[in-house]
């Protein structure tokens, strides 16, 4: 059994949870166990404390963007909708444990839902791949494009 820090908001939106729940049941076919604050592990010590004290008995990470906050946004010209957007933000804990991570010099494994960006989530910040896919879709892990960098990163954390 191996020891992996997963980071991932608390509370992820319904669309997401069926599909999660598939990808750690995948993981633990792996012997992957999967350690986060609040979930698996639990302490009266401040957050930043117990997750550095988590991440030390990890042989590897896998940081997971959803979208914790939506903003959406409307232009308006009179009455008429001249453009709409919606921004997704992740968790700024992905940021931290990423960071943590990396600092420690175990595997990270970064995976976001399409549309999170900034910091971890943006291609060459880390020199890894960063997997943008649609994390709702029930079978996203079963896909050849995370087949190959999870098998590397598996590979990695299994030294």
């Amino acid at each position: 059994m191996i020891n992996i820090f997963i980071s991932r908001p608390s509370i992820i939106s319904t669309k997401y949870e069926s599909s999660y729940i598939s990808f750690e049941d995948f993981l633990k076919t792996k012997g992957i166990i999967l350690r986060r604050l609040g979930s698996s592990d639990y302490s009266r010590k401040a957050p930043l404390v117990a997750v550095m004290e988590i991440i030390e008995d990890c042989k590897g990470a896998i940081i997971l963007g959803y979208p914790q906050y939506e903003v959406h946004t409307e232009f308006k010209k009179a009455d008429n909708v001249q453009s709409k957007s919606c921004f997704l933000n992740p968790t700024p804990w992905n940021q931290i444990e990423a960071v943590l991570a990396y600092k420690k010099k175990i595997p990270v494994l970064i995976v976001a839902q399409n549309g999170i960006d900034g910091g971890i989530f943006d291609y060459g910040v880390t020199g890894e791949f960063v997997l943008k896919t649609d994390l709702s879709k029930s079978n996203w892990y079963k896909e050849n494009d995370f087949d190959g960098i999870f098998s590397e990163w598996y590979r990695d954390i299994k030294v």
